[in-house]
């Protein structure tokens, strides 16, 4: 056999180390990265049910509801295991959680919901001003406000679709972004980048500027029962009537395929006791049998 020329072979290592170490760390970083938005989203979601508790107690005021998501952020930014760590780190999570980098909007109740179930009178009593009231109180019992008898609580009819009961849901939908800090290096601006190419035109503003200022876009909903009646409040949803006012009936959806008649104990139908014309019952086993 001829003998190998070791000089021909210098520099292999090399060449394989510089090909597969780059791709290698990439795939791991990008893993991290995905470990990271979803321990991030976990957090999220945590801190978005403690917003909407707060919520529920306190007439779905955004104030509360913004208040009680920075407190269940506090763990992503750092935790603490004292007051005064805790109550610094609440500092840094209030600092960076303002409304450019988190949205929290109310999608239950809407503004259609106030336009059918307003209580002047609770109005007055709450002294809410122009903010508009929904009653909270004996929803087993009453359709209506006490001092609105003769509203619309038919849903299929009303404005808002919803029952007062319904009305009486809250829900909200937060959107968060991942700060830089918090993101792999080279793989967090790649994942920022590639969702900018891939929705160029997102008609959310505000997710599109979290993706131009290289944050991550995380989104949560909860929806909870309201404790306390809803006060009409800011970021509230309003939907507007569908199909630009006029419903219309879908009809019935088409006709699916009937049944098979196999007995209970064939569930891939392979006997075929009516044969293989029956509908619906016509795997190859049938064909190969009939032959």
């Amino acid at each position: 056999m001829r003998p190998i020329d070791r000089s021909t072979l210098r520099g292999a290592t090399v060449v394989e180390f510089v090909v597969v170490i780059p791709t290698l760390l990439m795939m791991i970083m990008a893993v991290l990265q995905a470990a990271f938005a979803f321990h991030a989203k976990s957090q999220v979601n945590h801190a978005t049910a403690a917003a909407a508790r707060a919520g529920s107690f306190n007439n779905a005021s955004m104030n509360s509801m913004t208040a009680a998501f920075t407190r269940g952020m506090v763990g992503y930014y750092g935790g603490g295991t004292s007051l005064a760590e805790l109550t610094q780190t609440q500092g840094r999570a209030a600092a960076d959680l303002v409304q450019a980098n988190v949205r929290i909007e109310v999608l239950s109740p809407t503004t259609e919901s106030f336009d059918d179930y307003n209580s002047p009178a609770l109005q007055t009593q709450l002294n809410t001003g122009n903010a508009r009231v929904i009653p909270n109180d004996n929803l087993g019992f009453i359709r209506c406000p006490r001092d609105v008898a003769g509203c619309n609580s038919n849903p299929a009819t009303n404005s808002s679709g919803q029952t007062l009961a319904d009305a009486n849901l809250l829900k909200i939908r937060v959107t968060y972004g991942i700060p830089q800090e918090k993101q792999m290096p080279m793989v967090g601006r790649f994942y920022t980048w590639a969702l900018a190419k891939m929705n160029p035109n997102d008609p959310d503003a505000f997710r599109s500027s979290l993706v131009q200022r290289g944050r991550i876009p995380l989104v949560a909903h909860t929806t909870v029962r309201m404790m306390s009646p809803p006060i009409e409040g800011g970021n509230g949803s309003n939907p507007g009537p569908g199909n630009n006012g006029n419903p219309q009936d879908p009809g019935n959806p088409p006709a699916g395929q009937p049944l098979p008649t196999c007995p209970w104990w064939d569930a891939s139908c392979a006997s075929c006791p009516d044969g293989v014309s029956t509908p619906g019952c016509k795997p190859e086993t049938c064909s190969a049998a009939a032959s």
